[in-house]
């Protein structure tokens, strides 16, 4: 490696491509660098530049595909080509047929992120028939209603972390290095149902995913698995962020994420556990206001679910059969007991903001869009399975 000291006017992106050529990726410097602020180069600072780095080929101009399917129509395919500039922490797309310029995410450590504008919230309120299509109950649809209140954007994007790309309401991500990752799991569910808009977005520029379990799996590049950390660096790239957030938009695409997401719960609150004495969650809390409570809590801690409600029970003296099998209501206070013990369920890994994230749910109740009765909470699994 070859030392490099800090000038005025310097930034990673110059020193790359100084140094590494016009494809010189300045995530290698800061890596190498430990630097988790691009932002952060100081005068007189010592640099020190990796040697012969293959940097992933990016396109002089690569093409992003616009949106397709919105709720007022369909749109005939068009791609556009694309550059990018970054003006302080805000990344900026240039479409270069118009010369619009639209900032779309900012930078931060390795890569950028973007909140998103489209909300669940209104897909929801107007997109009523899609997710007629996809067969969602009415009780499905109001637990994703409250639920999204506490999760990300329908084009939400993230490639600063260690899962290098996340997307969507519930971040579904790529995976850490050698691990697999839920992201591929909703793209194959995606190609799976609308295999002209997975093309369309993904597959025309190179990208596949496959699941064998629909929960993880893989996605693959130009045929190439990405598995390795230098795999799948290549999805940090803006131009894959600018992909995902356009899909984002897509009104077939925000359908299919609702369907993925409410098809959570069939992974573990209808399955019988031994740490439920044989029964299910959906046996013992079966309201809406617990299956939203519920979700919300599997997005965030999948692993805590089931044993914090098993503490809930016990320490209402009762027993899962006593619950599932007594005309009595004993939801409130199995609740009560579940949403106190897991504020610190896990100890220093309890769920994030576990009070502040229920309280949002609750409000639901009160606004009528959220059932706190037993049994009111009606999924139409069976259906789509069928």
């Amino acid at each position: 490696m070859q030392e490099y000291i800090v000038k005025s006017g310097d930034t990673l992106s110059n020193i790359a491509r100084r140094f590494l050529g016009a494809n010189g990726d300045w995530r290698e410097i800061a890596r190498v660098n430990n630097i988790s602020n691009p932002s952060s180069l100081q005068i007189g600072q010592r640099l020190l530049i990796p040697d012969n780095v293959e940097t992933p080929p990016i396109a002089k101009n690569p093409e992003v595909a616009m949106v397709r399917n919105t709720l007022q129509g369909v749109y005939p395919p068009n791609k556009i080509a694309i550059s990018f500039t970054t003006v302080g922490n805000d990344v900026i797309a240039n479409l270069l047929n118009t010369g619009q310029k639209e900032p779309f995410a900012k930078t931060r450590n390795l890569g950028l992120y973007r909140f998103g504008i489209f909300k669940l919230r209104d897909f929801i309120t107007y997109g009523g028939s899609l997710l007629q299509r996809m067969q969602m109950s009415p009780s499905e649809i109001n637990v994703m209603l409250v639920t999204s209140a506490n999760e990300g954007s329908l084009d939400a994007i993230n490639t600063w972390d260690n899962q290098y790309l996340s997307f969507g309401i519930f971040q579904w991500t790529l995976g850490s290095a050698g691990q697999q990752g839920e992201l591929p799991a909703f793209l194959t569910n995606v190609k799976r149902r609308y295999p002209n808009e997975f093309q369309y977005y993904f597959g025309q520029f190179g990208l596949d995913a496959s699941s064998l379990d629909g929960i993880t799996g893989w996605m693959s590049l130009n045929g190439i698995r990405l598995v390795t950390e230098a795999d799948k660096n290549l999805m940090r790239q803006p131009i894959w962020a600018l992909r995902f957030a356009i899909a984002g938009m897509d009104a077939i695409i925000q359908s299919i994420q609702v369907l993925h997401a409410i098809s959570r719960l069939d992974r573990f609150y209808f399955t019988p556990t031994q740490s439920l004495q044989g029964y299910a969650l959906s046996q013992v809390l079966s309201s809406e206001f617990a299956a939203a409570l519920l979700l919300d809590h599997h997005v965030n801690r999948p692993s805590h679910v089931i044993g914090c409600v098993a503490e809930a029970i016990a320490r209402s003296g009762l027993t899962p059969a006593q619950i599932a099998q007594s005309p009595i209501d004993q939801e409130s206070a199995i609740i009560q007991n579940y949403l106190t013990i897991r504020e610190t369920y896990g100890g220093a890994n309890a769920m994030t903001k576990s009070r502040d994230r229920a309280e949002l749910i609750r409000k639901a109740i009160g606004t009528g869009n959220l059932s706190p009765q037993r049994f009111s909470f009606r999924s139409n699994r069976q259906v789509r399975m069928a």
